[in-house]
């Protein structure tokens, strides 16, 4: 049997690092897919009464099979419970949630708007940093805050009710974030074996390889890959420059 050499923990290690980076982001993302839905199911429950499927897949711009599969996934994990043709409610869990999630968001508008970012840009903002940040950010946050006098008179410090483009915003985040990771694993595996191949990048993100598949063809139809059946998956130039402002990011 042949034995490891230093050499081989070497270069196991940056693959293995980045894997699990990459495990983290698709950790992140669901975590954040799970607290959007919990939050729109709390706001469509105080304002219609009911939160149903139709109203969600509206809401997020998808369709009503997604939201199912989604809805699906919260009950299992206890954070809503449904019932075929009755409306979704959500459970302690999931309430205690949507407030956390809520109350972070106004955490960050706080911090954004004392800095003195603009209103618009402010909210936009908090959607995209909300989710990423430690409780430890946040109680500074809140002492940046405090100590700078609070935001000035008349900016926004109360989270805006969720829509259709705010949401349209986190979509479009996290598909951007997924292009990057992409293209900087194609990338990686270049330099390391000389080529990037699906059950590369498959066995790398940890996903099926029909996962993988759909999402290069949207890369090649974006224009950061070229790629043909049985072939390897090579990055256009588009691809490198992203790949290449990714990494030193």
């Amino acid at each position: 049997m042949r034995s490891n050499s230093p050499e081989d923990d070497e270069s196991a290690a940056p693959a293995q690092n980045v894997s699990d980076r990459h495990a983290a982001v698709r950790a992140a993302n669901r975590n954040e897919t799970a607290e959007d839905y919990v939050e729109a199911i709390d706001d469509l429950s105080r304002d219609r009464g009911e939160a149903r499927v139709k109203d969600l897949a509206a809401m997020f711009g998808v369709s009503h099979v997604t939201v199912s599969r989604t809805v699906d996934r919260l009950k299992r994990d206890g954070l809503v419970t449904t019932e075929p043709y009755r409306s979704i409610e959500l459970t302690p869990e999931g309430r205690a949630i949507a407030k956390a999630s809520r109350e972070r968001h106004g955490a960050v508008l706080a911090f954004l708007s004392t800095l003195g970012v603009p209103p618009e840009t402010a909210e936009e903002d908090a959607e995209g940093i909300e989710h990423h940040v430690s409780p430890v950010t946040l109680d500074a946050f809140g002492r940046f805050v405090e100590e700078n006098g609070g935001p000035p008179e008349g900016a926004t410090t109360v989270p805006q009710d969720p829509d259709p483009e705010r949401f349209a915003r986190v979509r479009a985040a996290h598909a951007a974030e997924l292009t990057e990771d992409y293209v900087e694993a194609i990338g990686d595996l270049i330099a390391e074996n000389g080529k990037a191949r699906v059950v590369d990048l498959a066995r790398r993100f940890g996903v099926s390889h029909v996962t993988v598949s759909r999402t290069i063809g949207r890369l090649q139809r974006d224009g950061y890959v070229v790629t043909a059946p049985y072939r390897p998956v090579e990055l256009t130039d588009r691809g490198r420059t992203l790949a290449a402002t990714s990494r030193a990011a």
